[in-house]
């Protein structure tokens, strides 16, 4: 004969809140990590120098707000400017070979001159002319002269091929 036995239905519904519970404290675990991260969006270094320009980008009150980052190594990274939240954002980052010029490129054509040595802003020079926002041209590809006092770039349609080469003073 079969032995039989009662099983309690506690201890199967115990297992299922365990369960239940278990995958709840992962899943706000996961979500808490990921909110208050801050995420590394691009970064650069020169040629012939040890340096690095950070652009990270974390939640705030506002949204997503990111920040620019210079230093010679990710450990001593400082932050040097915030972007203003919804509106502005950083699309590329150039380095003049020897590390003395970085730029950030904001927006798609304002180019954002720090000191790579002092870590000090410089200059802010719009590459090419915004028509609304978004613009319907980006810069893309900039490259400092060797004296740092001129950048070379393309101007692109958003979108859609046929760039044009630019030049534009940046001392």
């Amino acid at each position: 004969m079969p032995a039989s036995r009662t099983v309690s239905s506690t201890r199967s519904n115990t297992g299922v809140t365990t369960a239940v519970l278990l995958v709840a404290v992962v899943a706000a675990y996961s979500f808490g990590k990921r909110v208050g991260a801050v995420q590394e969006l691009i970064a650069a270094s020169p040629s012939n120098a040890q340096k690095i320009a950070l652009v990270k980008k974390q939640k705030c009150a506002t949204g997503w707000c990111e920040t620019l980052w210079l230093g010679n190594t990710r450990a001593d990274v400082v932050k040097v400017a915030e972007l203003t939240p919804r509106t502005e954002h950083c699309d590329e980052i150039a380095w003049a070979a020897d590390g003395y010029r970085v730029g950030f490129v904001v927006n798609g054509y304002q180019l954002r001159i720090f000191d790579g040595m002092a870590r000090k802003p410089i200059n802010r020079v719009n590459l090419i002319e915004p028509d609304g926002t978004p613009t319907s041209q980006i810069v893309r590809g900039v490259t400092f002269s060797q004296n740092g006092a001129a950048v070379t770039f393309d101007e692109c349609p958003r979108g859609r091929s046929g760039c044009k080469s630019g030049l534009v003073a940046v001392r």
